[in-house]
């Protein structure tokens, strides 16, 4: 058997539609992936009625369907709800949210996206399910493999976000030299 294997994101993922209004908004970004919405400096706005927003549950993979190529995709660890312009995927068994959440990110992934989102240009093209779930991704076979590998970039991205602490304490302290 095969370590890796060539599948569709649509044998790995489907789509969830539930909707609420009573539950967290959430904001999905390509710099910050998925976080609480009111946790972010810029205002919130849902607009008359968050009755049409979806619902999300930990471990969901939720995309911007108007910035997935540029990324602006995450596996949640919250659950809240997002505008109906995102897509709420939901895993199957043998997707871990977490690997999944880099690998759709990779630069080679936003090229795919950018083939096959629908629009007339960058600023308007969009990213339905129905054509997310008929591109083809190399995972590994192995749910333990896909767990460490996920496992090591978060790792990874705790790391550098302590080195960039680090870096923001020792410049405030230093003195300004003019």
């Amino acid at each position: 058997m095969p370590a890796w294997e060539q599948r569709k994101l649509g044998e790995l993922f489907v789509e969830s539609d539930g909707r609420s209004s009573e539950l967290e908004i959430l904001s999905v970004s390509v710099a910050n992936g998925i976080y609480p919405a009111s946790e972010s400096d810029k205002a919130i706005n849902p607009g008359a009625s968050l009755a049409k927003y979806k619902v999300v549950n930990k471990g969901d993979v939720v995309y911007n369907s108007m910035r997935m190529w540029q990324g602006a995709v995450d596996s949640s660890l919250y659950r809240g709800i997002v505008s109906p312009a995102y897509v709420v995927s939901r895993p199957v068994s043998e997707a871990i949210p977490r690997f999944f959440a880099r690998m759709l990110r990779l630069p080679m992934m936003l090229k795919q996206y950018q083939k096959t989102s629908q629009g007339n240009s960058k600023d308007t093209q969009i990213l339905k399910f129905e054509e997310f779930a008929r591109i083809g991704v190399l995972m590994p076979v192995s749910i333990l493999e896909q767990k460490s590998i996920a496992s090591m970039f978060d790792r990874l991205d705790d790391l550098i976000t302590l080195h960039q602490r680090k870096r923001l304490s020792i410049r405030q302290r230093s003195p300004v030299w003019s």
